[in-house]
């Protein structure tokens, strides 16, 4: 029987806009908008005998006077993971292997906190950190001072299909985001949880069906359903390519038992905080 993984979600902190900025331009309007905080997650992989944290949030050097990309109002760091860690009784220290979906600097920002931990993400994407193009130069996606800080940690490249356990398996699916994004597939008890990282942010762009948000405090918000022209999934504003999107989310469904919230878990989906994986 494969080894079984719990995953909990943990709090790195959040940004806060109006729906509007993120709804996607061929869908219905919105009726009623509204401020909503997309939370900065980790994800802390437990099974019987091991622990493994995907992703580490942003560093409070991108959190300027309370505000972040966009200058939107926002909090995060390494105060946070630490105490996102304590809540679940465990410290950096106990952390032995990082897996970051991608590099972008929300996602592989707090790297530094765990100078004897294992790191595993994709060869594509270190070359895109070291070789950002100039739209992500634009948008700051990447932090260059983690280069050498990653440069002296222990790293494994994956390059496509990697196995970091029973049960948990890495894919390279770029996705559109960035060159090397990867997801994180993990056979929990209700079968296969797939982690997108940032290929898609919420459940609204996952599953286009969907007729409502709920927040971080898990009151819930009518909104309308996703155009049709879109199909199964909605590109949000930072993928870059529409085919290798289409292309990995067509995959992706494949990975799951169930094509619903719950088994796809997006990058910053606010209901996690709530309702847990």
């Amino acid at each position: 029987m494969m080894k079984e993984w719990e995953i909990k979600v943990l709090y790195f902190g959040k940004i806060e806009a109006s729906l509007s900025l993120v709804w996607p331009p061929m869908s219905p309007p919105l009726e009623e908008d509204f401020s909503m905080a997309a939370p900065y997650l980790g994800f802390l992989l437990k099974s019987r005998d091991r622990v493994i944290l995907v992703d580490t949030g942003i560093n409070e050097k991108f959190i300027v006077d309370g505000k972040a990309w966009g200058m939107l109002p926002a909090e995060g760091g390494a105060p946070f993971v630490e105490a996102a860690l304590k809540e679940n009784g465990l410290s950096r220290e106990d952390i032995e292997t990082v897996i970051l979906t991608h590099l972008h600097n929300d996602h592989a920002g707090n790297c530094g906190l765990f100078p004897k931990a294992r790191f595993i993400f994709q060869k594509d994407e270190w070359h895109n950190l070291l070789s950002p193009y100039p739209h992500q130069k634009i948008r700051n996606d990447y932090d260059e001072g983690i280069i050498e800080e990653l440069r002296n940690f222990k790293i494994s490249f994956a390059d496509g299909i990697l196995d970091v356990d029973e049960g948990v398996r890495l894919y390279k699916m770029p996705g559109g985001h960035s060159q090397g994004s990867q997801v994180v597939c993990v056979n929990t008890a209700k079968g296969n949880v797939v982690l997108l990282g940032d290929i898609a942010l919420f459940n609204f762009l996952a599953f286009p069906q969907s007729t409502e948000v709920t927040d971080m405090h898990g009151a819930k918000h009518a909104i309308p359903q996703g155009s049709s022209i879109y199909g199964p999934a909605i590109p949000h504003t930072v993928i870059y390519d529409s085919f290798g999107f289409y292309d990995a989310m067509s995959q992706i469904r494949a990975m799951v038992p169930k094509d619903e919230p719950g088994y796809l878990i997006p990058g910053h989906e606010p209901s996690l905080l709530v309702n847990g994986v």
